[in-house]
């Protein structure tokens, strides 16, 4: 846009075509502007078609190779995950969980929570805990205190210390010995 104050508006040549105005100034754009403009937006348009056009002919040829790409992205993304635990395993705060199958219980000797015990990574703020919970004893714990004491970060760190478990993965904590859990349900 060209901006000419009224009082000069006279001076604009005759076949450049205002845009707007205001009580102080009118704007312009010149034939040259008006037409390149007018060509840019048939590229725009162009671009817009030729695009939805390569992107069908790539789906066309990548439907013929789906079902081995497919099985290659789930093959990474299991060596990923074994790499990810492996990775944990050696971190030597972390221990090998005692998983059996024949016990009702998760007991948890200093355990920590995985993600806050790597945000928080020298500080050491973090305090461990220990969980004792047994289908002959202890079987439920009712959490309380007060707002951001840290109740919903140790419930969610006996689920996630439970789960790595079940999985094989490596623990945070001194030791841990839980049995086969089939749920994790909180309130």
């Amino acid at each position: 846009l060209i901006e000419v104050k009224n009082c000069h508006k006279s001076y604009v040549p005759s076949d450049w075509v205002m845009i707007s105005s205001t009580k102080a100034v009118s704007r312009f754009h010149s034939p040259f502007i008006i037409e390149n403009y007018r060509h840019l937006n048939q590229l725009r348009e162009q671009l817009v078609l030729d695009c939805n056009a390569e992107w069908l002919n790539f789906l066309d040829q990548f439907s013929e190779h789906y079902h081995p790409v497919s099985k290659a992205i789930g093959h990474l993304a299991t060596v990923d995950c074994l790499f990810s635990l492996a990775q944990v395993a050696k971190q030597g705060n972390y221990c090998r969980p005692t998983v059996q199958d024949n016990r009702q219980e998760i007991i948890i000797k200093n355990g920590r929570h995985p993600v806050i015990d790597v945000l928080l990574g020298e500080q050491d703020q973090y305090v461990p805990n220990t969980t004792n919970l047994s289908g002959d004893g202890e079987r439920v714990m009712i959490i309380t205190g007060p707002n951001m004491g840290g109740k919903s970060s140790y419930i969610k760190q006996v689920a996630l210390i439970t789960v790595m478990a079940q999985i094989g993965s490596y623990v945070p904590a001194e030791e841990s010995i839980i049995g086969v859990v089939d749920g994790i349900f909180t309130r």
